[in-house]
C-alpha cells in the first residue's frame, strides 16, 4: 500500500519506512552521483549511491518546463506518481515484471514544480535475440489483456536480469473500450530497430485487435511519417536545443 508524508516542501510517496528514509536522504542530497545517464533540460537520470547501495534517480523535468505539459499538471498527478500508482495496481493484478519505483517525491503548488523517482539499480543486459523479443511480446499480451498499455514499446525499454526480462520505463496507464493505445504499442514495436534488424514479425506473434482503435492508431502512426511532419518534428528538436520550451 502506498503511503505519503510531507518532507521539506515535497510529498514523499512510499510503501515502507526504509524507502521513505531513502527518499529523505535524496531530498537532503546526501548521496553520491556515480554516473549521469541523461542530464538535459527535459530529463535527468543518474546512477547514485546511498550507504554502499546503488539506485537510479530520475527527474522528468519536461512536465515542469514545457508550458503545455506544465499546464496539464493542474489536473494530472505527474509522471512519477502516476507510474508508481499504476505499477502498484498492475502488481495487484499479478503482473510482476516491472522495475518499480521505491519512492516518488513531488513538490507542487497549482502546477507541478519538481519531482523525483527513486528506483533500485538493477544489473542486466540489453535485449538482443528473437527469443528475448518473444518473451517481451508475451509480457505485452498480458499487459494488454488487463487493459494496460506501455506507451513507448521498444526493446530499449526492457532489460534482461537474473530474474527475467523486466520493464524499465512505463507509466502503465490503462485504456478502456477500444484498442487505440494498445494497437499503437504494437505499431511502435514494428518500428523497433532491433525487431527490424532481426526481421521479427511482430503482428505474427501478437494478433492485435483490428477495431476502430487500430485504424486510428495506424492512421496517426503513418501521419507522423509524412516528410512534412518529420520536418516539423525536427524543427522542434532544433528549437529545444536552442532553449525554446516547446
Amino acid at each position: 500500500m502506498i503511503r505519503d508524508v510531507l518532507y521539506k516542501e515535497f510529498k514523499i510517496y512510499y510503501t515502507n519506512e526504509e524507502n521513505k528514509k531513502l527518499a529523505e536522504i535524496v531530498l537532503d542530497k546526501n548521496y553520491k552521483v556515480i554516473e549521469e545517464y541523461k542530464n538535459t533540460e527535459r530529463n535527468y537520470v543518474a546512477k547514485i549511491e546511498i550507504d554502499e547501495q546503488f539506485y537510479v534517480l530520475k527527474s522528468p523535468k519536461a512536465e515542469t518546463v514545457i508550458p503545455q505539459r506544465k499546464i496539464q499538471t493542474v489536473f494530472k498527478k505527474g509522471e512519477g506518481l502516476t507510474s508508481f500508482l499504476n505499477i502498484e495496481a498492475a502488481k495487484n493484478m499479478g503482473l510482476d515484471f516491472f522495475i518499480e519505483p521505491l519512492a516518488v517525491m513531488v513538490k507542487r503548488g497549482i502546477f507541478l514544480k519538481e519531482s523525483f523517482i527513486l528506483m533500485k539499480y538493477i544489473d542486466g543486459e540489453i535485449i538482443r535475440t528473437v527469443e528475448d523479443i518473444d518473451i517481451i511480446m508475451d509480457m505485452v499480451e498480458k499487459l494488454h489483456e488487463k487493459g494496460i498499455y506501455h506507451g513507448d514499446l521498444n526493446t530499449s525499454n526492457f532489460i534482461k536480469t537474473v530474474d527475467g526480462i523486466k520493464i524499465i520505463d512505463t507509466q502503465a496507464k490503462r485504456e478502456r473500450g477500444w484498442y487505440f493505445k494498445r494497437a499503437y504499442d504494437i505499431l511502435t514495436m514494428k518500428n523497433d530497430l532491433l525487431a527490424i534488424e532481426l526481421n521479427y514479425e511482430v503482428e505474427k506473434k501478437y494478433k492485435v485487435k483490428r477495431d476502430i482503435g487500430y485504424i486510428l492508431a495506424y492512421t496517426v502512426k503513418n501521419f507522423k511519417k509524412l516528410p512534412v511532419v518529420e520536418k516539423i518534428r525536427g524543427l522542434k528538436v532544433k528549437l529545444r536545443n536552442k532553449g525554446f520550451k516547446i
